[in-house]
């Protein structure tokens, strides 16, 4: 473990076998082989240092002439963050523990081999006028790389392929096509599946478009590219929204009611059914008494789902005669 400048004490490890899958995929966890003797207290650790790839918001360290303060070994500056990769039983125990002062405090952690247990699909209605944005929310911790940041995967939603950091968490680009990531190799299961059916028999329903979390140009890799990016670090919730709460997918604005776009994700399909809604318009005269005069105001209520494009911004509608 190292002290930050902010006093807390910090380490980064992660499983040998998936740390080897995920580097023939691309996945930088840094460099292997230059940290002789640094580390001796475990042969049975494997050392990974400058591993900014996937530990992109490491805390600062304090140093002195290019070498890190008070880790207890010779760590030059430029080989933090670095990664200790174990091999860990499937379903046993990890116990990290801190020897404080004879007073040690322990953690104990279950390393599962299950993710689609703890993956899913939702979104924020059942179904949608057209022009609607379609916030859609993966959870998904297999996808959560980065304890530190925000990841980012890129998918080409017809045939799913999978790219990881193909862009930041601004938009910018991160990457190239070396970013497409076979998630099976990394044990994601049926969790590494995104697809979508835009339009059934022909008839559009589902689009992309820009949001000011523009995600660029990515007409290298393929059509109907959708970035998910996670809500926070180490969260494992990702979203299709960005900050002004606009999505990347909508309804066509020509959709027809009755038909339906399908998002399958961890092989769990889930219908996107376009409709139409019925509209009211009322008047509330319980305060005018029995006339109403010239330049007295009522409250007036429309109620139509046709005009609710979005469910998380609250809209105006600007009536004139």
């Amino acid at each position: 473990m190292a002290q930050a400048g902010d006093g807390s004490w910090y380490a980064y490890f992660a499983a040998k076998d998936m740390v080897l899958a995920a580097m023939t995929e691309g996945i930088s966890f840094g460099n292997f082989g230059d940290t002789e003797d640094l580390l001796t207290q475990n042969t049975d650790d494997t050392v990974y240092t400058g591993a900014t790839g996937v530990v992109r918001q490491s805390k600062d360290l304090p140093t002195t002439n290019n070498n890190v303060v008070g880790f207890g070994a010779s760590l030059a500056e430029e080989q933090w963050p670095l990664i200790q990769a174990f091999e860990f039983a499937v379903d046993g125990s990890v116990t990290i523990t801190y020897s404080k002062g004879g007073n040690p405090q322990s953690i104990a952690l279950t390393y599962l081999d299950d993710p689609d247990d703890y993956a899913g699909l939702t979104l924020d209605r059942d179904s949608y006028p057209p022009g609607a944005d379609v916030h859609m929310t993966i959870t998904s911790m297999s996808h959560n790389i980065d304890p530190t940041d925000e990841d980012s995967w890129t998918y080409e939603t017809i045939n799913g392929t999978a790219y990881y950091q193909y862009f930041d968490e601004n938009g910018a680009p991160s990457r190239t096509t070396e970013g497409r990531i076979n998630t099976d190799k990394l044990n994601f299961d049926d969790s590494g599946s995104f697809t979508i059916i835009t339009d059934p028999n022909g008839k559009d329903v589902l689009e992309f478009t820009d949001t000011n979390r523009d995600q660029g140009d990515a007409s290298n890799i393929g059509t109907n590219i959708v970035t998910i990016l996670e809500t926070q670090p180490n969260s494992g919730i990702f979203k299709t929204t960005d900050d002004a709460d606009n999505s990347l997918i909508v309804i066509a604005d020509g959709a027809q009611r009755g038909f339906t776009g399908t998002i399958n994700f961890a092989d769990d399909p889930i219908s996107v059914p376009v409709r139409n809604y019925p509209g009211s318009l009322t008047m509330d005269v319980s305060g005018i008494g029995g006339t109403w005069n010239g330049g007295e105001t009522i409250n007036v209520t429309l109620d139509d789902g046709d005009l609710n494009l979005n469910s998380l911004v609250d809209q105006d509608i600007d009536i004139t005669n």
